[in-house]
């Protein structure tokens, strides 16, 4: 498979929901619809879901590009109303409602920090608005992973498998401590944490504990996105060289036969050109030999 997520979180999911042809998602803090996309690979399978991503622009490429999904541009938190979203401008999937963390992104003279009122939904309503069974449920929102789980409905609504960003943004440093216990409150076993997210499972699944246990590996038999992008322009590239090598052996083959057919005609041209001058010289013969009969005395 390809992967198009940012730390391989699509291929421990594809591992364990095995090349499923359908399936729903919940993607929180979508981003992009291709770039570090954990949803891309299942969504070209034939996989639909929800993406929530309160950038507008982003929201809107997510609609042209999944247009079999439900895109919501909107931000999740513990209760509906609005809050101010810190778009940084120039690094995505950095932006976030958390006010202190902004500051910190604003000290950094390299990134631009823009704000934008948004609306505030909750897990809950989204999903009792859109019901249905969720696969999975990806949450990624800087900063503010707490709130999202909060405003949540466990008991109606339960995903088989729930993958959070575990750190600080950029940063190593864990950032689950917050939140974590809310998971296990509600049923949840954290079944793996890849160094950038937990993967979390419903305590009595054992297929998918133990599944989605081993990080992303050769087993696996996956191809980088980036990666397949360049073998593509490769193959691409070695494509175009062929074709020109083959117009140029084409080339020289016309040219070959061009050849073969200007020296037949060269040929040709010489033979016949001896052969009007045989056929002058015997036309001046005869024309001698006119005039002689012509000079002769008659008897």
């Amino acid at each position: 498979m390809i992967s198009y997520a940012q730390n391989a979180e699509d291929v421990l999911l594809a591992r364990l929901f095995d090349g499923r042809a359908s399936g729903r998602y919940v993607d929180v803090g979508a981003s992009d619809p291709v770039e570090d996309s954990v949803t891309k690979h299942f969504y070209d399978l034939g996989w639909r879901g929800i993406n929530v991503e309160p950038i507008p622009s982003q929201a809107e490429a997510l609609r042209k590009a999944r247009p079999g999904d439900v895109t919501l541009a909107v931000a999740l938190g513990p209760k509906s109303g609005s809050a101010v979203l810190h778009h940084v401008v120039n690094r995505s999937g950095w932006s976030t409602l958390d006010g202190a963390l902004a500051s910190t992104y604003r000290a950094e003279s390299t990134l631009e920090v823009i704000e934008v009122e948004v609306e505030i939904r909750t897990l809950a309503e989204v999903l009792d608005e859109h019901s249905g069974h969720v696969d999975f449920l990806k949450i990624d929102v800087e900063g503010e992973e707490r709130g999202v789980i909060e405003g949540a409905d466990w008991e109606r609504h339960r995903p088989r498998v729930v993958v959070v960003e575990a750190t600080e943004p950029g940063s190593t440093k864990a950032a689950h401590h917050d939140w974590d216990p809310l998971m296990v409150e509600a049923g949840y076993r954290c079944a793996l944490f890849d160094g950038l997210n937990r993967f979390y499972a419903q305590a009595d699944d054992t297929e998918a504990l133990e599944l989605l246990a081993v990080p992303a590996n050769v087993f696996d038999d996956y191809t980088r996105a980036e990666v397949a992008e360049q073998r593509e322009a490769r193959m691409a590239e070695i494509a175009y060289i062929r074709r020109l090598e083959e117009a140029l052996r084409e080339a020289e083959q016309t040219k070959q036969h061009e050849l073969i057919e200007f020296d037949a005609l060269r040929v040709a041209a010489q033979h016949a050109e001896q052969e009007t001058t045989r056929a002058r010289q015997r036309i001046a013969a005869l024309e001698a030999r006119l005039i002689e009969l012509e000079n002769a005395p008659r008897r």
